[in-house]
């Protein structure tokens, strides 16, 4: 008999099987073009061997687990023989108890095989990945873990395996583990990085309590899958930590744009710190933003109509005053007053202007607030659709917590030409 015919990767080839279950491993199609290579050397077969050997073949060939089983049974029981009879035994033992979902067995037979030296060295990785993938399915994932980082270690980069590994990980509670890995790996990598690894990167820093950890994990999340919810997170984390009013501002705006302003105390609050901050006008498109979603009900519905006489009241003004912006930014003798005509563009929507006024001020130096100047300069200009001078002004502030949220406006910027798409399933556990 050939010995082509006893590798096992011919007879897969020759059934049209994949290697090991589950999807994530080889299909028959290479490992045929491997087992052609590996004719070339391999040892042979003694007569005795070559009986049961075959039997097992022609067995696996007709999809016939029972009588391949018992085949390599008498193929094991022959003695002595060679150590790549033996290699070849469990060879075929191990695929065969994969498709009887033997996965236990099938560790023993495949650790054996790649321990015994004959499998080619291309094949390595693959073998490998085969036995993190049933270590995984038998929940031992300290195992999993193991036999996937060795098939890193000879190939990096697969996508599958990765994905075995910090699943294991973060299946074994090791959250700093699966964060590091992920880290790791997605620092090493040039491509997009999997939506899924992604999720199980933000549950581990959720895990570990790590605030800071979380925020980068969804802005990593954002900007490769912009999807609505993730920014939904990334500004309600975010909402929390924020406490003046200067920076509830620039971040409820930000929350305008993304469309992620949903509850009633927060169109309330926001329209509270833009009439305190002298934006009346745009106090007053807020709560009528907020009233025709219907998002106030009861005791908070009468507050906001009460605010919306107010606002309105204020925005009647801006536009008694406006008429003459022009002329008072003209004359402003200082950076103030110069930023004050700049509130005053910015509160009716007039972001052109509004732009123009505040980059006078800020030229002239001595604003009060050169932080808020700067963050209004930004938000002006990426409404007006002019991205990369509005990450240049958002990168001006020095103040570390409006900071923050100038970053999370220039991660907007950055990602506002992608595709939003529906966010993937989190990650079991």
């Amino acid at each position: 008999m050939k010995t082509r015919n006893l590798i096992l990767m011919a007879a897969l080839a020759a059934a049209g099987l994949t290697t090991v279950t589950g999807g994530l491993l080889v299909p028959a199609s290479v490992v045929a073009a491997e087992a052609k290579e590996a004719k070339k050397d391999a040892p042979k077969i003694g007569a005795k061997m070559s009986k049961p050997l075959r039997a097992a073949q022609e067995a696996v060939q007709a999809k016939n687990w029972d009588v391949a089983t018992s085949a390599l049974a008498e193929a094991a029981a022959v003695e002595p023989k060679t150590p790549y009879e033996a290699f070849m035994v469990e060879e075929l033992g191990w695929f065969v108890q994969v498709q009887k979902k033997e996965y236990a067995g099938a560790i023993v037979s495949l650790k054996a095989a790649v321990e015994s030296g004959f499998v080619p060295e291309a094949d390595l990785p693959r073998r490998y990945k085969a036995l993190a993938q049933l270590s995984y399915e038998l929940k031992d994932y300290p195992k999993a873990v193991e036999y996937g980082r060795k098939s890193l270690e000879l190939d990096p980069g697969g996508a599958d395996v990765t994905m075995i590994v910090a699943h294991a990980l973060y299946l074994a509670d090791d959250f700093a583990g699966a964060r590091a890995f992920i880290d790791a790996q997605t620092a090493a990598g040039t491509a997009k990085p999997d939506e899924q690894l992604l999720l199980i990167n933000l549950r581990s820093n959720y895990e570990l309590n790590d605030r800071a950890g979380t925020m980068r994990s969804l802005e990593a999340l954002i900007r490769n899958y912009p999807a609505q919810k993730y920014w939904t997170d990334l500004l309600n984390n975010q909402l929390y930590e924020t406490k003046t009013d200067r920076d509830l501002r620039a971040l409820y705006r930000l929350m305008i744009d993304t469309s992620t302003l949903a509850k009633p105390e927060e169109y309330s609050e926001m329209a509270t710190t833009l009439m305190t901050g002298g934006f009346p006008s745009e106090a007053k498109r807020v709560l009528e933003r907020g009233l025709a979603a219907g998002v106030f009900k009861g005791e908070m519905l009468s507050r906001a109509q009460a605010d919306l006489g107010r606002a309105g009241s204020g925005a009647d003004a801006d536009r008694k005053e406006l008429p003459g912006a022009d002329a008072a930014l003209a004359a402003a003798k200082s950076a103030n007053e110069m930023v004050a005509m700049g509130k005053l563009f910015f509160s009716v929507g007039d972001y052109a202007k509004a732009a123009d006024a505040f980059r006078k001020g800020l030229a002239k130096g001595g604003v009060s607030d050169a932080d808020d100047a700067n963050a209004l300069l930004g938000i002006a200009l990426a409404r007006s659709d002019k991205g990369a001078e509005a990450v240049e002004a958002f990168g001006k502030i020095r103040d570390p917590k409006l900071g923050e949220v100038a970053r999370l406006w220039k991660l907007f910027i950055e990602t506002q030409g992608q595709t939003a798409a529906a966010p993937a399933p989190a990650p079991a556990g």
